[in-house]
């Protein structure tokens, strides 16, 4: 039932492992076409500013014959509303192996792109919210690299957290339905739980410092107390006690990463934790008997 010093190990191996996910470099290429109205600009400008120094945004003009995006380029944004030469310079830059992505207004602008495919996608927009949405859904359906561009880029935060949540939830679910012994599944929901909320803290931007592990206690209290619950209601309900022991570890890991996510998309602050805990220790510090020196 308790947390072990391996799983502990194993906490820290995650949140080593996050952090590296969400710092590694991202490059976008942007192309720019004549026909590109100033609203396809203004909204890709303002949802393509790093937020780390391991992003960067290359901008270019889209020509007839465009400068091929550098070898490190993970994906290719081209803005235009629809020109002459709009389809032999897409197909030119998709032959540099990154995918690409056409941001239009309409779809009739863009004739030639028909379907998406995993080199080349199609994005029609006329709203602003609308389009970072479906771009910020392209980019990590087409990129291994989800956390470090969420790391980088607000916009793309809500796909990958909702991600990280589901499939952790998931987990969770099957786990809770399918080991039968008592108390064996706490340990692995908890790491489960605890990886989550390093993974959302890292896309955050949030460091692995000391203070994650008052996020990390608070989900094992937490499940704690799911697993108290879980386990009053299985008492009256025997015969379905694994479908109530994987929908409430499920739905509590569910609810948990919930309310990381908004913890962290609003911010956190424990300079007032910090000072308690400083505090207390000083006073314990006061209190300790103190070893007389033998003569």
């Amino acid at each position: 039932m308790q947390l072990s010093i391996d799983s502990l190990l194993k906490m820290l191996r995650i949140g080593a492992g996050a952090r590296r996910d969400a710092g590694a470099s991202v490059r976008v290429a942007v192309y720019v076409d004549e026909s590109a109205t100033p609203f396809l600009v203004n909204s890709v400008r303002a949802a393509l500013v790093p937020e780390t120094t391991a992003g960067l945004v290359r901008v270019g003009r889209l020509t007839p014959a465009p400068a091929a995006p550098k070898p490190d380029t993970d994906v290719v944004v081209v803005l235009s509303c629809g020109s002459s030469h709009l389809n032999a310079a897409v197909q030119s830059l998709v032959v540099s192996g990154a995918p690409v992505c056409v941001v239009a207004e309409s779809s009739v602008e863009v004739p030639f792109i028909t379907q998406d495919t995993p080199l080349l996608g199609l994005i029609a927009a006329t709203d602003q919210d609308h389009l970072t949405a479906e771009l910020a859904r392209w980019i990590c359906a087409r990129t291994d690299k989800a956390d470090a561009f969420a790391a980088n880029f607000s916009f793309i935060r809500p796909v990958v957290t909702t991600e990280i949540i589901e499939s952790t939830s998931l987990a969770n679910l099957v786990t809770g339905a399918l080991v039968f012994t008592p108390g064996a599944d706490y340990p692995v929901l908890t790491l489960a739980q605890a990886g989550m909320a390093l993974r959302l803290a890292s896309v955050y931007g949030y460091r692995l410092s000391a203070e994650r592990a008052y996020e990390v206690a608070a989900v094992a209290l937490a499940g704690l107390a799911l697993r108290g619950c879980t386990r009053a209601v299985c008492r009256e309900v025997p015969h379905v006690a694994f479908l109530v022991k994987g929908l409430v570890a499920g739905g509590g890991t569910y609810g948990i990463g919930l309310v990381l996510d908004a913890v962290y998309r609003h911010g956190v602050d424990y300079s007032a934790v910090n000072g308690a805990v400083r505090s207390a220790l000083g006073r314990l510090r006061d209190v300790a008997p103190s070893e007389k020196p033998v003569s």
